[in-house]
């Protein structure tokens, strides 16, 4: 008789993403580890693995559910398609996926149930914990070049010796203007002087 299996686990990641994951080449070849071709229609075809797995979808609700039929290299010629289906339950940022797999050819349920936690369930943690991480982290902000030992913009060679010919030197802070002979003059008739005393002591 036909063997039936379930296996069930949890991954840190959206149901939509996972569902999303399943169904694209690139994400479940990366998610695996191994080639893979998806379909997002129902009636497409699909293979993982290979081409060690190769079957259609039968059922699609989008961030729910993935009915699929499926067969490995492995099954008899005359053994018709295995029926899988994967149910995603996300609570708070965790989704259990319930994995069922019907109509498994006799004496091979034990092989496959071992399959979908070795080359499914564990690659697939990894994966979406890698990702999660990923996408949290900040990238840091640029930090600004540092300043050239010049400090600021470099002067020509006519500018350069202009300024020499001028006399121009570097000051420190803000330098004081030098009081002229006519400005002292104008300070000193400006000082308050001390009247006579009219009477004499």
């Amino acid at each position: 008789m036909p063997e039936s299996i379930t296996v069930t686990f949890s991954l840190h990641a959206a149901a939509k993403d996972i569902y999303n994951a399943w169904l694209d080449s690139d994400e479940h070849t990366a998610m695996t580890g191994e080639k893979a071709t998806a379909s997002r229609e129902v009636g497409g075809e699909f293979s993982a693995w290979n081409g060690y797995i190769t079957g259609k979808n039968l059922l699609l609700i989008p961030g729910k559910k993935i009915v699929q039929s499926w067969r490995s290299s492995e099954f008899p010629d005359d053994a018709p398609d295995s029926v899988l289906s994967i149910q995603l339950i996300e609570n708070q940022g965790i989704t259990e996926v319930d994995l069922e797999h019907k109509d498994i050819p006799p004496g091979q349920g034990l092989q496959y149930r071992a399959g979908w936690i070795d080359y499914y369930a564990n690659p697939m943690q990894k994966y979406f914990a890698v990702r999660g991480r990923s996408s949290s982290v900040k990238k840091p902000a640029r930090k600004a070049l540092p300043a050239r030992k010049s400090g600021g913009v470099k002067k020509t060679k006519k500018q350069a010796a202009s300024a020499k010919k001028s006399g121009a030197k570097k000051s420190k802070g803000i330098a004081r203007p030098k009081k002229t002979a006519a400005a002292k003059k104008k300070v000193a008739a400006t000082k308050p002087t001390r009247r006579k005393s009219a009477r004499r002591r």
